[in-house]
């Protein structure tokens, strides 16, 4: 008896070592995620190249249930994502901020596709819905830990011993940068989640305030709470800076909708 359980422990040893250089081994620019069977929160950097392994653990504010995942990134892509980020070209005249994001969602074309395909087969698996898919994917990054990226020095900014990038252009970096770093920002992560929204074939917008000093996500889906209208559709407020906060939900320090206006929609 005691032979049968040495043979079935070492087993399951060597299948999770294969499995975890399997995950260094594949080609580069190639990203892939899978669902875990038990959660798991940890970022694996493998020395050498300083691509990482990331073990993601969340949830969504109302469930109870946790969701699992695990995705590659690799070091060359987030470098070239930087790259192009640093030769931003012409920005939109009459909206700054939108140009900037329209240019970071366009280089992000197809990088991300790994990432959607994998957080919609767990809505599929969990026959979650529609609401409920979107739910899950805000989450996901709403479970990042917040980081500034300021376009200045870190040194010169109150950032209360939160973790900062400094001497970022403009403020922010590309989605697959944050996806590999996790490091992110309100608009880092907006644009993000505009990305992956859209690959999903949902509506989504991106809601800037100069007074409040911040950027947010805004969903046209059926839900309830704080909206913007634009072109007749409601876009209801998505705060993506910290856990718990619903569709809906605009935190008190910035909830005078007059003090938001669109940045980014798409208007097909």
């Amino acid at each position: 008896m005691k032979t049968l359980v040495r043979t079935v422990v070492f087993i399951l040893v060597v299948y999770n070592v294969i499995r975890f250089f399997i995950s260094f081994l594949g080609e580069e620019g190639f990203d892939y995620a899978y669902e875990e069977p038990a959660c798991q929160e940890e970022t694996v950097v493998d020395t050498l190249t300083n691509d990482r392994l990331h073990l993601r653990e969340w949830a969504i504010p109302e469930m109870a249930k946790s969701h699992c995942l695990s995705y590659q990134t690799y070091d060359s892509a987030s470098v070239v994502g930087a790259q192009n980020r640093a030769e931003l070209g012409v920005i939109w005249p009459n909206n700054f901020w939108g140009g900037i994001y329209r240019q970071l969602i366009d280089q992000s074309d197809g990088h991300l596709d790994y990432l959607v395909d994998s957080l919609r087969q767990v809505a599929v698996e969990l026959n979650y819905s529609n609401l409920d898919l979107a739910k899950l994917t805000v989450s996901f990054v709403q479970d990042i830990p917040y980081s500034f990226v300021l376009p200045i020095d870190c040194a010169e900014y109150r950032t209360d011993g939160q973790p900062c990038l400094g001497n970022v252009p403009y403020g922010i970096i590309s989605p697959y940068e944050f996806l590999h770093t996790l490091y992110g920002d309100c608009d880092t992560r907006a644009v993000l989640l505009y990305v992956l929204l859209d690959k999903m074939g949902f509506d989504p917008m991106i809601v800037v305030s100069n007074e409040y000093a911040h950027a947010m996500l805004a969903l046209n889906i059926p839900a309830q709470g704080e909206y913007l209208r634009h072109n007749g559709k409601k876009y209801y407020f998505w705060e993506t800076t910290a856990k718990g906060w619903s569709i809906g939900m605009l935190p008190p320090d910035t909830n005078n909708i007059n003090y938001w206006k669109v940045a980014l929609v798409n208007e097909s």
